[in-house]
């Protein structure tokens, strides 16, 4: 059986706007979407960290991924996190995005417990034999003391549906050796927003990240030049939504959700508040935030992408 790869590009890591029951808010869910995709999102990535999906019973994460598959109306190819602490609920959510249409899942190493190769190992495999389609490994060092290297990846992908990783680490050389890997065979993604340039750089084969929802057409900009050979022009695209993504970044305390969420409201979004243990944004942060991004040109550039 042929190999199932996920799409390259630009990928955006959800945000999910509850209101302040913690429902789900469907209209702001379509309306991020729909400008989303208007401006090139090349994929989504349904109910991860940046969407809140580890705060979600099981059951609000087979409703937002039931939600945004249902609207996407195969416009674009989507991916569900599936990640848990245990299998079975990791597995139980593979089962429903496959049976709801999706073109990948993806699952984060689980946390909190330690874990051993053998854990690691035999809780992706069970992902893989509920997937029937391409499953990729969320690293994420912040959340887990698994170290993850070349030589664990390399030996998960000889699954036929296990395919790379989603790599939010600082480490760049580890990432070029993964995706050097017996020439690329391993699908490599930077988990941060503005690592993108650079991961493109190392052959990495796109992006999966918070605030490509919010500067869309920008990061998507950011991958095309690349593509295209115009690197002069992608490097300065990167460089203004590194600065803007350190600016929001400011305001964080210290999870970008709220922030997130504040900064899609500002721009007229029905983006919602969190749920807990997090908590909006203060009023006056909320303030004194928009202000210094209108100060900075950071709505036009959002328009416009002007460099």
């Amino acid at each position: 059986m042929e190999k199932k790869y996920l799409p390259k590009g630009v990928w955006g890591a959800s945000f999910t706007p509850f209101d302040k029951d913690g429902k789900i808010i469907v209209e702001g869910v379509k309306e991020i979407m729909d400008y989303n995709i208007e401006n090139g999102m090349d994929a989504f990535f349904v109910g991860g960290s940046t969407g809140e999906g580890t705060l979600m019973s099981v059951d609000q994460r087979m409703e937002l991924a039931e939600l945004m598959i249902g609207y996407n109306k195969g416009r674009v190819p989507m991916i569900v996190h599936v990640g848990s602490t245990d299998t079975a609920t990791a597995v139980k959510l593979t089962a429903h995005a496959k049976s709801i249409g999706a073109d990948g899942v993806c699952s984060v190493i689980p946390y909190y417990n330690p874990m051993n190769l053998d854990y690691v190992r035999e809780y992706y495999k069970a992902i893989s034999r509920e997937a029937d389609m391409p499953v990729l490994v969320y690293y994420m060092p912040t959340t887990s003391s698994f170290q993850l290297t070349v030589d664990f990846v390399a030996d998960l992908v000889k699954d036929p549906n296990i395919v790379g990783v989603k790599y939010t680490g600082m480490n760049m050389e580890e990432f070029r050796k993964i995706k050097d890997y017996n020439n690329g065979e391993i699908q490599a993604y930077i988990g941060f927003d503005a690592m993108l340039l650079n991961a493109l750089t190392m052959g990495g084969d796109g992006g999966v990240g918070a605030w490509y929802n919010v500067m869309t057409k920008a990061c998507c900009k950011i991958y095309d030049c690349y593509v295209a050979g115009d690197f002069e022009q992608a490097r300065a695209l990167q460089w203004r939504v590194c600065h803007y993504v350190a600016l929001i970044k400011k305001f964080a305390k210290p999870a970008i959700q709220p922030v997130g969420k504040a900064v899609l409201n500002s721009m007229g979004f029905q983006a919602g508040t969190v749920l807990g243990p997090f908590l909006p944004m203060s009023d006056l942060d909320q303030q004194a935030m928009v202000e210094l991004l209108k100060k900075e040109g950071f709505y036009e550039f959002v328009r416009d992408c002007n460099v």
